[in-house]
């Protein structure tokens, strides 16, 4: 089974939303520089993420992960229903990741700084 690009614009999100902790620090900055350069058409955008994961080689696993599990076995039934599920549009794709980056990024930077108690 071939996935598309949108099939991988998704994983990487789920990926940035469910597992952050596999973004170390370097690699959150280098993508938090490279997004905005990153094109906004679909296929491309999808290309450049693959690219960029090519360079962290940790998260290509993770992302190869990702899409096992979201796209490897789909039933029919499983298709079915993720067809009626609203997909993103093109140019939302790039905010999504971004919102996705600061909502898990910032959380797991929470989680390992020791909180201010004099707040």
């Amino acid at each position: 089974m071939s996935l598309t690009p949108e099939q991988n614009i998704e994983a990487f999100i789920e990926l940035i939303k469910d597992y952050p902790s596999v973004f170390i620090a370097e690699n959150r900055t280098d993508l938090e520089q490279q997004i905005d350069k990153f094109p906004e058409d679909v296929e491309s955008l999808s290309e450049a993420i693959s690219a960029w994961c090519l360079e962290h080689p940790d998260i290509l696993i993770a992302l190869t992960d990702q899409l096992d599990s979201m796209f490897g076995s789909t039933s029919e039934d499983d298709r079915g229903q993720a067809e009626s599920n609203p997909k993103p549009q093109p140019k939302d794709y790039k905010t999504d990741i971004k919102n996705k980056m600061r909502e898990s990024f910032r959380e797991t930077t929470k989680e390992q700084k020791p909180s201010d108690s004099s707040k």
